[in-house]
């Protein structure tokens, strides 16, 4: 569908207000377990889940804005085109979110600015892909694409496809990282993100690859505004609702995540309970931590031995 059929399209139709009223519920329902993630997650998540709720807002005005213009011919405008586009960039910042958290988490080699530099450049890369992609692919009936920069367009959704194929692979050396401290009290924490970035991956690359698929050929049918309803269930609503629901999963089941700043020096065990403010013994401080794991466990080791000879000393 172009431009001029654009102009006088109908009003959209019951299913798509479904579609729309079916996400906007949905989004609702998952919206408190997100918060409540987010607050879990604390400064450890800064990267990942402020930026996932924000993600919520604009499904909120898409959904929101559909429904209340469903009497109004379909149509690009502001609205549409800036909610499209960052949802878009969210769910690709989640993602980086995601396995960047993972390996925060975990012990670092020393003076480490790796997960760092990749965090800012895939940061940096894809918000200038999402930038240049929005611009090319805004409306523009005068030219004969359609849009104002086609080039630009097409660039720009590349860019972003090549950020995730970059994630897709430090995916393993954060994998390798993981499984090196199976001791460690984050390793369950970093095992559920890396999983959830796993599974919401495939996803993601589906919507990237419809996005840029469509940049270079552009068959009406496949318009992610004037398109088929086929094309709005399963490239759209399906694959981003897939991306969010591995997200909210894996934050869930990481919710335990100790912070940095309540492990030990060599971040693989947590500070024992102060037992001049707790009144409880050397041996309940050496054998337990402070969210209940047992030292013994995590250590593999019995740290008896070593308090019998502090105490002989």
């Amino acid at each position: 569908m172009d431009l001029d059929t654009a102009a006088t399209a109908n009003p959209p139709s019951a299913r798509l207000i479904n579609l729309a009223i079916a996400d906007l519920s949905i989004y609702i329902a998952l919206l408190p377990p997100t918060l409540w993630i987010t607050w879990k997650h604390g400064k450890t998540g800064m990267v990942c889940w402020p930026i996932f709720v924000s993600y919520f807002g604009l499904r909120f005005a898409a959904d929101i804005y559909q429904v209340i213009k469903r009497h109004e011919p379909q149509q690009y405008n502001e609205v549409i085109i800036m909610t499209n586009a960052g949802s878009l960039a969210c769910l690709s910042l989640v993602l980086i979110g995601l396995v960047y958290e993972a390996n925060m988490i975990l012990p670092l080699p020393p003076k480490s600015r790796t997960e760092k530099i990749i965090l800012g450049v895939t940061h940096l890369a894809n918000t200038g892909g999402i930038a240049v992609a929005t611009y090319g692919g805004s409306p523009d009936p005068t030219k004969p694409s359609g849009v104002v920069a086609e080039n630009y367009n097409q660039i720009g959704n590349c860019l972003m496809l090549f950020v995730m194929f970059t994630i897709c692979w430090w995916m393993w050396p954060t994998w390798r990282r993981i499984t090196s401290v199976p001791a460690h009290p984050n390793f369950p924490a970093a095992r559920f993100l890396l999983y959830a970035a796993g599974a919401a991956m495939p996803f993601h690359l589906v919507r990237l690859a419809y996005n840029t698929t469509y940049a270079f050929l552009r068959v009406p049918g496949l318009d992610p505004v004037l398109g088929s309803f086929a094309t709005r269930l399963i490239l759209l609503f399906f694959m981003q609702l897939g991306v969010a629901l591995a997200a909210v999963a894996g934050g869930w089941f990481s919710r335990n995540v100790v912070p940095r700043s309540q492990l030990s020096g060599d971040d693989l065990v947590l500070k024992p309970r102060d037992s001049a403010s707790s009144g409880a013994t050397d041996e309940e401080n050496a054998g337990v931590l402070e969210n209940g794991v047992s030292l013994r466990r995590l250590a593999g080791t019995d740290v008896t031995p070593a308090l019998q000879v502090r105490r002989s000393i």
